[in-house]
């Protein structure tokens, strides 16, 4: 395939799951190729740029100024109707960062949340790229019985103004992992995504909901990726299939 990257995005309090999912990305997933660290400002020091895991694995670390939210979005998250945790977890919105024109010098990213377990060769995943498509796991698997919409917070009066613009009745992304073309990639992609998340701040998820809208609703690029092939399963939130191989999992406990 054409140059892929694998990106992360991580804080200091997240740090040691990337050590952890980096070293197996290159260990058990065989990986060789480019790897970008994504950072806020609390990582942004010449001790850690050289630090020995950065410089052994010759980490490319790109640093972009932490988001500032207005006192009203601030405000905004402590109303919605979700966990606290949520609001403790507005990092998240780093992620956004993936989508500048900076990336575009690879023709494909591979997104990986920290804390991702790979358990095999991540090759036949990096295969499955697609040209104009992101490819992300459906967040809804397997059941099926909820859409875009449960990514926001229902409640809220921006709600109706969303879902009068929006069809949010779509399958949506996982964010998790997103492999994607970086064609998908424009001058205002990440300005279009920011603006969203300050008009609409009723995503219940962070990133996720801003993102899945993006390419189901305004690009309309999400395709769900391929669960597996005869010989192993590529990737799921949980481990759904105990007696099958996986290539990476989110988290480790089993789940329907």
């Amino acid at each position: 395939m054409s140059k892929a990257c694998v990106v992360f995005v991580v804080d200091r309090a997240y740090y040691s799951k990337f050590v952890d999912t980096c070293t197996q990305l290159v260990t058990a997933g065989e990986y060789t190729g480019d790897i970008c660290l994504v950072i806020g400002d609390d990582l942004n020091n010449e001790e850690f740029r050289n630090s020995a895991f950065i410089q052994q694995h010759n980490i490319i670390v790109k640093h972009f100024p932490n988001l500032r939210f207005s006192e009203e979005f601030l405000d905004k998250q402590l109303l919605l109707n979700r966990p606290y945790k949520w609001v403790k977890k507005l990092f998240q919105y780093h992620k956004l960062h993936i989508f500048n024109t900076f990336f575009k010098k690879w023709d494909y990213l591979f997104y990986l949340d920290c804390g991702i377990t790979i358990y095999a060769d991540i090759s036949p995943m990096l295969d499955l790229a697609e040209s104009n498509t992101m490819l992300a796991h459906a967040d809804n698997y397997p059941k099926y019985n909820q859409a875009l919409w449960c990514q926001f917070d229902r409640n809220m009066e921006e709600y109706t103004k969303l879902s009068e613009i929006y069809n949010l009745d779509v399958n949506y992304p996982q964010t998790t992992i997103m492999l994607f073309d970086t064609s998908l990639i424009e001058e205002d992609t990440f300005d279009n995504m920011w603006n969203l998340t300050m008009e609409y701040p009723i995503s219940v998820t962070n990133d996720q909901g801003i993102i899945a809208l993006y390419y189901t609703c305004v690009k309309k690029a999400y395709r769900p990726i391929p669960l597996g092939d005869e010989h192993i399963c590529f990737y799921d939130y949980f481990r759904r299939e105990p007696d099958q191989p996986y290539i990476m999992i989110k988290d480790s406990v089993f789940g329907r």
